[in-house]
């Protein structure tokens, strides 16, 4: 029954996907409507004057035209951005590039650096000389009305997104760069991948905690956030029950929520895990106690909110707790 009404949540997501691209692909160009015949060959009147027209998350953005030189400030709109096909000129990876994945790293070609995620080069962002620059609306809001005299922005929900609002964002992306066609064929094969997987699933009923962690602390991916929203629309349990999309939470709170299954995303190799590993509390917990304690790739489950994350994800839960 589980995984039947988790299959019912796919499809849910698939659809409003789906209806996101269909409802981009529209034209707002009223006036070049009416006072063109319509014929069956007609292009829609966005092709005609080459104007692009999208809503993100704050608003309505124009492009003139076809963005040839993006510059992404995200790692998961790099992921979006190649899965597409378009190479981005720019982005901010934090000044190493190890921190794409490698089915990302793999499609890049050549790109600039534009510096921290957190603190991007505003200067060397304008040299770039971009016509499209894709930014989070909340890690780069202080940045934004600087990025808009360079070039047209276009701004949103990643950082805090879940799965649902990668779909959406992939649709609005596709859209704003001339990729809707191949989002929908992309869209396909994801949805084909993510069935496949699936399969190779064992049983769904367990309770599952992602989680990064560095020296200083232990930070759940709740239900609220990117993998952990994953994981719920597979059929999995989120233990921690939290508002907050990353939430800290102390060995006692962690062995209250109890996981059957820890999927640890470590920032460096030592992390707070190797102290919390020499108290007594840390063996009380089941994944612990039943040798369900998983290291992933920070790049893949965190990162790169994306297709490409989102598949990495799906084969690593497969891989470690497929049938």
């Amino acid at each position: 029954m589980k995984n039947h009404i988790a299959r019912l949540c796919l499809i849910a997501l698939i659809s409003v996907f789906a209806i996101s691209l269909a409802a981009c692909g529209k034209t707002t160009n009223t006036e070049s409507t009416a006072t063109t015949p319509t014929s069956a060959s007609q292009k829609p009147a966005a092709q005609v004057d080459g104007k692009i027209t999208v809503q993100d998350a704050v608003g309505t953005v124009e492009l003139p035209k076809k963005p040839e030189r993006i510059i992404a400030m995200e790692f998961g709109f790099t992921d979006i951005l190649v899965t597409l096909g378009v190479q981005p000129v720019g982005v901010a990876d934090d000044g190493s590039p190890d921190l794409f994945m490698d089915s990302v790293k793999s499609q890049l070609k050549t790109y600039k650096s534009v510096g921290s995620r957190y603190e991007p080069n505003i200067e060397l962002i304008s040299s770039l000389k971009p016509d499209l620059i894709i930014v989070d609306v909340n890690k780069h809001k202080n940045a934004i009305p600087q990025l808009k005299g360079i070039a047209p922005v276009l701004v949103l929900d990643d950082f805090q997104a879940d799965y649902n609002q990668m779909l959406k964002n992939v649709a609005i992306i596709a859209k704003a760069v001339g990729k809707e066609e191949e989002g929908k064929k992309r869209l396909a094969e994801h949805q084909a991948k993510v069935e496949t997987l699936k399969k190779k699933l064992g049983s769904t009923n367990l309770r599952v905690l992602p989680a990064v962690v560095n020296p200083k602390g232990f930070f759940a991916h709740s239900d609220h956030a990117y993998s952990g929203s994953f994981l719920a629309m597979l059929g999995y349990t989120d233990p921690i029950k939290n508002t907050a999309a990353y939430p800290q939470i102390t060995l006692e709170q962690l062995v209250e929520a109890n996981p059957q299954v820890l999927f640890l995303l470590p920032t460096e190799k030592e992390t707070i895990i190797k102290q919390w590993e020499t108290n007594p509390l840390w063996q009380k917990i089941d994944a612990v106690a039943n040798k369900k304690v998983f290291t992933v790739e920070r790049r893949d489950w965190s990162l790169s909110r994306g297709f490409l994350g989102s598949e990495k994800i799906l084969e690593d839960i497969a891989k470690n707790l497929g049938q």
